[in-house]
């Protein structure tokens, strides 16, 4: 089953010049993040989008900026930026690759839509209902508006995400119906759109003139004389967003490494503007690590200052996230960077971000088990260790790293919590099999003890519990253990960790006895 869900951004220029950013710019055009504030998008000296509050003071598309000016002084007028338009869309893209690897960015691109093929993801999401309301709540968290179109074909999806409100005859706005599942509601959905959607494919002017309002009416009109006047891509489009014939779709596809930057809208000197701007970039990168069937474990958002004038650059201030176990979740990964970005001092104000990827490993999603223990799985215990380095520092949250060495007191290393090499930290802390029973703490330095009728003492004579185990190794580094470990057992039920230290050749003496370590 086919099942297509297409996102539409009909304010793509404002989305992307203006995203939903907290009061912590101080550019001057920070005021339209404000609804209440007019704002008007400019191309070539026109209008090319207006928001509501301009649009109420009589901005239209297509007006002269002296127009815009005549009309009132407020309405803030901010310049198209393509690029800032397609890395929002790039965005988008990525987002969406979190639900299915079937993404496809509209042909046209003014059409400002990205078209997913969900029908293989819909049990998994728990129905198009679920689905569609994951995906509206994920591509609002990147900043921006957005339409949702659902259908059986990609372009009929396409036309019931772009159609525009109307009003009814009391002049209330109503919403139109833009979710079919069946192929004969998405036809009788797709009849009733308005002329204007084929715009770019037919002159709608002609088509109005001849007394075509609807798609259906065009449709209904005859084949040869549609494609002599107005050419064969009209037909096509139609017959594809009908159902009539396939569609081969170019999938987009996700870079091989992930480095996304973005511009901030002005001068950010606050932790929250920083956040506002990094959602946007976590969620992009959330979306690439699942098509990689990734987790990440070490990233970098770099913070990019402005080039003062004389001449001399800031360089960007890297705030860097290691994790203990890889991870793709956007909202653990916020709280990380969140906590990273509380201990920041902005001594410059940021005016970019860039995100990137410095390592990851493969993340494949676990099988639940049928009585599952609340904060018992290793994610809960990853991402309560990220939470900790993020909070106290990398350096203060370590883990036990074995070394090959048969001196207990080089046996191991101390490395941060989130450093695996060669594998998980926690595969390598595990005990193998055959190895003899070891305490878990040792002192810094072995505690010479007294020995009674050749009984060593620690607070009264031990009982030594096991047989020895000899340790002889170091001679290539000029520290030469020579040692006899044993199991000893105090009065009161402590239990201890001695050796007994065998003199050399050269030496001579008794042996001495040492507390090397304690059980728990």
């Amino acid at each position: 089953m086919s099942y297509w869900i297409a996102v539409h951004l009909p304010r793509l220029s404002l989305d992307a010049l203006q995203p939903n950013w907290p009061d912590s710019a101080s550019h001057a055009s920070a005021g339209a993040l404000h609804h209440s504030v007019p704002v008007a998008v400019m191309e070539r000296e026109r209008v090319v989008l207006a928001n509501g509050p301009a649009v109420a003071l009589g901005v239209q598309a297509g007006m002269r900026r002296g127009g815009v000016q005549a009309l009132s002084a407020q309405v803030v007028q901010l310049e198209r930026e393509p690029v800032a338009e397609a890395q929002l869309m790039t965005a988008l893209a990525l987002a969406l690759l979190h639900f299915t690897p079937h993404v496809a960015l509209h042909p046209d691109p003014d059409a400002a839509t990205v078209m997913i093929d969900a029908g293989a993801s819909l049990r998994l999401f728990g129905g198009h209902l679920a689905l569609c309301r994951a995906v509206y709540a994920r591509v609002r968290r990147l900043g921006a508006f957005l339409q949702l179109g659902c259908g059986p074909t990609a372009f009929g999806a396409a036309w019931l995400a772009a159609q525009p409100l109307r009003r009814d005859r009391r002049g209330a706005m109503v919403r139109p119906a833009r979710r079919a599942v069946q192929p004969a509601r998405m036809a009788r959905l797709l009849d009733r759109l308005p002329v204007a959607m084929l715009h770019g494919l037919a002159d709608d002017g002609w088509l109005d003139g001849i007394g075509c309002r609807t798609v259906g009416e065009v449709r209904g009109l005859p084949r040869a004389g549609l494609r002599r006047r107005l050419g064969p891509d009209l037909l096509a489009r139609l017959d594809q967003a009908y159902g009539e014939v396939p569609v081969r779709f170019t999938w987009f596809s996700a870079p091989a490494a992930f480095a996304q930057r973005m511009e901030l809208p002005g001068r950010t000197e606050s932790v929250q503007g920083v956040m506002a701007g990094a959602q946007r970039l976590l969620l992009a990168l959330a979306g690439w690590l699942a098509v990689q069937q990734a987790g990440v474990t070490r990233l970098v958002l770099r913070l990019e200052h402005e080039r003062y004038r004389l001449g001399c650059e800031t360089p960007a201030t890297p705030v860097t996230i290691g994790l203990a176990q890889p991870s793709r979740d956007p909202v653990h990964l916020s709280k990380l960077l969140q906590e990273r970005l509380d201990k920041l001092q902005f001594s410059v104000p940021a005016v970019g971000l860039l995100l990137l990827v410095e390592s990851m490993e493969t993340c494949l999603p676990q099988s639940d088990s049928l009585f599952p223990e609340p904060g018992g799985t290793p994610a809960e215990l990853g991402r309560l260790l990220d939470t900790l380095m993020a909070r106290l520092g990398r350096e203060n949250v370590l883990q036990p790293r074995p070394l090959a060495d048969h001196r207990p007191e080089r046996a191991n290393r101390w490395c941060p919590a989130d450093e695996m090499p060669g594998g998980s930290p926690r595969e390598g802390a595990r005990a193998t099999p055959g190895l003899p029973e070891r305490p878990l703490w040792l002192l810094e330095q072995p505690l010479p003890l007294t020995v009674q009728r050749h009984r060593p003492c620690h607070g009264g004579p031990l009982t030594l519990l096991s047989r020895p185990e000899r340790i002889e190794s170091g001679w290539w580094d000029g520290a030469l253990a020579t040692r006899d470990y044993f199991i000893a057992e105090r009065g009161d039920g402590l239990r201890c960790w001695v050796y007994r230290q065998r003199p050399g050749r050269e030496e001579g003496g008794e042996y001495r006895w040492f507390l090397h370590g304690l059980f728990a």
